[in-house]
This record gives C-alpha cells, structure tokens and sequence, in this order.
C-alpha cells in the first residue's frame, strides 16, 4: 500500500491540517500481496477516526491497518480533530462537518476515492468510536457502515462529578481554583465542544442517545452498525451497553459483541479485523 502524508489548506478549519492516507497498490514488496486490479474507478474509502490524546498518525503506528487491507481496493483516510470529539464546537471550530463532510469531498478531488454511500464507511476507536457513531447517525445517506471500538458512547458520563452541576464555561472558570487541575481540564474541554452538561442532555446533534432517537424518526436507511468492547474495559463497557440497550428500545440493528480485553491497542488492533471483513470491497 502507498502511505500519503497529505497536508492541504482546510476552508473549513481556515488553517493547514493535515491527512494521512493509505492507497491500494498491486506491487508492495516482500512478503505482502497486493490485489491485482487495474480499474479506474473511484477507489472505496473507510475514514478512520483516532481516540483522546492522538491524532491522525496514531491507527499506522500502533496497528498493522496497512498490511489488514494489502489484499483490498480501500483507500484508509485518517485525520486529526485534537481533542474536538468530532464535533462542531460550542467554542471553537467545526470539527464535524470537517470530518464528516470536507474531508471526503477532499479526497475524492484529489485522490478519487468514492462519494457513493455504499462505497464510504467510518469507524474509530474510544471518541473515535464516538465520533464514527454520530456520522452514521446524522448522515445515514453518506456512510453505509460504521465500526466503533470501545466507543465513548455517552460524554456526559464521564464528566466530572464536580463539574455536572456547572452552568456556564464562566461559572466554570469561576470556580477553578475549587477544582483538581484534571477536572478542571476535562470540565473545560466537556464546554468548549459541547457547551453545559444541562445542554447537552437534550442535544440531539452530540448526545448520541438522542440523536439515535432522530435518526430512528427520520426514517431513513440506517448503516450497518457494528461495536464492539472489551469485558474488563472499566472506561467504556458500561457506556457501550446503555447505548446497545437504547439501540434495541429503538429497534436500530446493530451487531454489538464484547469480547475480553481492555481500552488498549491489542483489542482495537484486533477488531479493526473485523469491520474490515464487514466492508463490501
């Protein structure tokens, strides 16, 4: 596979950001095989989402994604929203439409990779798995698969106990000095995407139970939703089986399976496998 650190101006983010893409090749060297296809068509693409504290690099350092798909006509696009949860920020920038709009529209210009819905999947892991959840969700009729792995399904729940009575980022920076300097940080990057916890409870465009409930109502196809989670993850295994219960009550299919493991890059590494064998190429 051909590994692309692509860097371009972003209109979107108004700045430089940066990709890194992974394109199919029919030679790739020693003890590799590569498909060998020769077609011009669009390529199919799988946008690949990164968790807290990394970014676009980290699924090509700490995986084998690039050897997973050698044998596949997939391109992998990975990128970085920094701690912006893939949201379009209540203080900040648009890191949703970013991702889930810009992005591929990106690289279908300059890489020709497919705007076909049955040919654009999304997955990540922890706010990765998050963010890959609330693109499916809000744009069904874009992505017909998504993968989200020990996903951070429910961002309220892991605010603070401190902070979930806070009113405003003011009332916030107010009480700073109340604060430990970790619930301070985490209760400051909870408002600068998503605004007060109070808000957030009934936001059907971030809070992925809600937005569940629309995209139920809204009638259309929904993707493929695949999740899977770790039986000793103290992290996200409650979340991810609230939000499996809510997805049942709604009546959403989903293919949700824990397997034992924990928030780590040996389970996310090993369950990438498996939505990769869920995409159609």
């Amino acid at each position: 596979m051909a590994l692309v650190d692509f860097k371009y101006f972003s209109p979107m983010m108004g700045m430089q950001m940066a990709l890194s893409i992974i394109l199919p090749e029919n030679a790739q060297g020693i003890g590799v095989a590569g498909a060998a296809e020769e077609s011009t068509a669009p390529i199919p693409a799988l946008y690949l989402l990164h968790g807290t504290s990394d970014d676009q690099t980290i699924w090509a350092r700490r995986t084998s994604i690039e050897r997973y798909v050698s044998d596949k006509r997939l391109a992998v696009v990975m990128m970085t929203t920094h701690l912006g949860a893939y949201t379009n920020q209540a203080y900040g920038f648009r890191y949703f439409d970013y991702v889930a709009k810009e992005v591929p529209e990106v690289c279908a210009r300059y890489f020709n990779l497919s705007r076909k819905r049955e040919e654009k999947f999304v997955a990540g892991l922890s706010m990765g798995g998050y963010g890959a959840l609330k693109i499916g969700l809000a744009l069904p009729e874009s992505f017909s698969v998504v993968g989200a792995l020990s996903a951070g399904c429910d961002r309220l729940g892991i605010l603070p106990d401190a902070v979930k009575s806070i009113n405003s980022i003011e009332e916030l920076r107010a009480k700073r000095d109340a604060l430990s300097p970790m619930d301070y940080a985490r209760g400051m990057q909870f408002f600068v995407n998503f605004g007060s916890p109070a808000e957030f409870e009934r936001n059907d465009t971030d809070n992925l139970f809600c937005l569940a409930e629309r995209a139920k109502d809204s009638g259309k196809a929904l993707p493929e939703l695949i999740l899977r989670c770790g039986t000793e993850d103290t992290l996200a295994l409650g979340p991810n089986r609230r939000f499996k219960a809510h997805l049942d009550a709604l009546g959403i299919q989903n293919d949700y399976a824990e397997f034992p493991g924990v928030h780590s890059w040996e389970f996310w590494d090993e369950h990438i496998q498996y939505v990769l064998s869920r995409l159609p190429v």
